[in-house]
């Protein structure tokens, strides 16, 4: 145990002191705040308003403030997604810069079983996540409140909290396995590049997913992405939601919800959060034990 917390230490420090690592884990976020406030928010905000302008009795100037703290919602919900991707990709780099330099190699030839090198790898990654997935969330609440939006409570912040350290689970295992394959800096930079980009689509926050294609909708399904920002959405939006859509039928807040990826469905059957959870939590397990075996696999090669 002593060798984990070891590995762990040393990790965390080489990340944490290399500042433009920790802000390029931050630029996919900022993009996407950038995107949201200047070009696709007024886009979401009229989706949801067209439908309310039939509606009699209904506070035009209140539905548009409400309208505007869910598509902010909407987004961070997505920006905390995308953040541990990008974030545990940046934290692997030292990992493959460790292997360029031949000291990845000094720690596998140690005497540490390598499933326990594995969980020290994730769990650092996991560890740094977590910390800049909080930050990013407390980054996100103080705009909210300068834009007049109302925060979570003390119950809503510890579901957010337990689901950014499920989201950093997930992505710390499947960057660590994509890390083992890795045999350059240049090209885990390229790997960075691809999910800078892909992400925000993949997670259906460039675009809604009532936007797209359905056999698009099915592909994006295959990703983890999708899942964690559906089910950051139906934790951070229900409040709100309850609130905006009383009185209003049923149908057009499922509607709402289906076509913003709130909700959705597998084989025509809606998942819970606890299903959307359970499928994360498995990708993270099977992509944790795929990295231990390629390890094993390496070992048999060094002798």
């Amino acid at each position: 145990m002593r060798q984990f917390w070891a590995l762990n230490k040393r990790n965390l420090k080489i990340y944490f002191r290399d500042y433009s690592a920790v802000f390029f884990s931050f630029l996919s976020v900022i993009i996407v705040i950038v995107l949201t406030v200047f070009f696709l928010g007024n886009v979401a905000e009229n989706s949801i308003l067209e439908p309310l302008k039939m509606v009699p009795g209904r506070n035009a100037a209140e539905d548009a403030q409400a309208v505007k703290q869910i598509v902010y919602l909407w987004t961070v919900a997505g920006i905390l997604t995308i953040s541990a991707a990008s974030i545990t990709h940046a934290f692997y780099a030292n990992m493959i810069k460790d292997r360029k330099d031949n000291k990845l190699n000094s720690i596998l030839v140690m005497p540490i079983n390598r499933n326990l090198i594995v969980l020290a790898f994730v769990f650092g990654a996991w560890f740094a996540s977590v910390i800049m997935g909080i930050l990013t969330l407390v980054i996100t609440e103080i705009i909210g409140l300068i834009k007049g939006f109302e925060l979570f409570s003390a119950a809503e912040h510890l579901q957010i909290l337990l689901l950014i350290c499920v989201n950093s689970f997930v992505y710390s295992s499947i960057m660590f396995f994509f890390a083992t394959l890795g045999k350059s800096e240049s090209a885990w930079g390229a790997v960075g590049i691809i999910i800078g980009t892909l992400s925000g689509f993949f997670g259906g926050i460039y675009l809604a997913v009532g936007n797209l294609n359905e056999n698009i909708v099915r592909v994006l399904k295959c990703f983890p992405f999708i899942y964690g920002t559906s089910v950051f959405r139906e934790v951070m939006l229900k409040g709100t939601e309850d609130k905006f859509f009383a009185g209003l039928p049923g149908e057009i807040r499922e509607g709402v919800d289906a076509s913003m990826g709130t909700s959705l469905t597998i084989f025509e059957k809606e998942l819970s959060g606890g299903g959307k959870i359970g499928i994360l939590i498995l990708v993270g397990i099977l992509f944790c034990i795929l990295s231990a075996l390629i390890l094993k696999v390496g070992k048999r090669k060094d002798r």
